[in-house]
């Protein structure tokens, strides 16, 4: 049974302990954080560097340059898959006109109508490119929208592409055009179009497609509307840096060479 001497000394205790958690509250307000906690100094440029390699395909180890890495430095902005992934995917971006990479400048603003940004980049499926197999391939995509949601005679051709109108979505366009003329491979992209829907203040383009190269991925890639007219120099800057940045061994003699290309649908050529 609880007495009052009981009930005193227990006041009297909780009294002490809540004392002791303020003064101890205090004493580190006066002394300061620790080292190890002290607030890393300001950057003055972007790191510098690679990140770590992701391997894509056997054929693709991609080792990116962390200036074209937003997560280089923000936490926020989506890091390529880590390697215990089964499904590895990577990002990165890059700035028009002379395709940099970012700077403490322009990494804050999200609506840069010159960045470019990959998507992703990841393995797919090598027998997307057979006919009339679901995915990515872009004369399987063409054939399966020109059937259902393309009007294959409301089309014009610009810079390169010929692009179609929706019969249901008639604020977009749907473009397909050749955009490696030595590898036979095609692209498929899909672009808004004005007058914009409202709310619509960054309006863009995306382009997604499946390749067959390093032994078969899939990309997407997108920026602003008006970057239109230099989609194969955007689409060739993509390719030239993941070679670039590709750290897998070099095939030996006896690798496979590539299959060879289907010829595309003779709806999808520009007149």
């Amino acid at each position: 049974m609880r007495t009052r001497c009981f009930e005193a000394r227990a006041a009297a205790a909780c009294a002490l302990l809540a004392l002791c958690v303020l003064a101890a509250g205090g004493c580190s307000r006066k002394s300061g954080p620790a080292p190890s906690e002290q607030a890393p100094p300001p950057l003055r440029e972007w790191p510098q560097g690679r990140a770590a390699a992701v391997k894509i395909t056997d054929q693709l180890l991609l080792s990116i340059p962390l200036q074209f890495v937003r997560s280089a430095i923000d936490p926020r902005a989506p890091a390529s898959s880590p390697a215990s992934f089964a499904h590895k995917e990577a990002h990165f971006a890059f700035f028009l006109p002379d395709f940099s990479g970012y700077t403490l400048a322009n990494y804050r603003n999200e609506f840069d109508e010159n960045k470019v940004e990959v998507v992703y980049l990841h393995a797919g499926d090598p027998h997307e490119a057979e006919p009339d197999a679901p995915g990515e391939y872009p004369p399987n995509m063409l054939r399966r929208l020109l059937k259902d949601q393309l009007n294959p005679d409301d089309y014009r051709d610009m810079y390169g592409l010929r692009c179609y109108k929706g019969r249901m979505l008639t604020d977009r366009l749907i473009c397909y055009g050749r955009r490696d003329e030595s590898r036979g491979e095609d692209i498929m992209l899909t672009t808004l179009v004005p007058p914009y829907a409202e709310g619509v203040t960054f309006p863009q383009m995306q382009a997604r497609y499946f390749s067959r190269r390093f032994g078969g991925v899939r990309i997407a890639w997108r920026t602003h509307v008006r970057n239109l007219p230099r989609w194969r120099e955007i689409d060739e800057q993509i390719w030239q840096h993941i070679e670039a940045w590709n750290v897998a061994p070099a095939a030996g003699p006896g690798a496979a060479p590539q299959a060879a290309q289907p010829p595309a649908p003779d709806t999808a050529k520009p007149r």
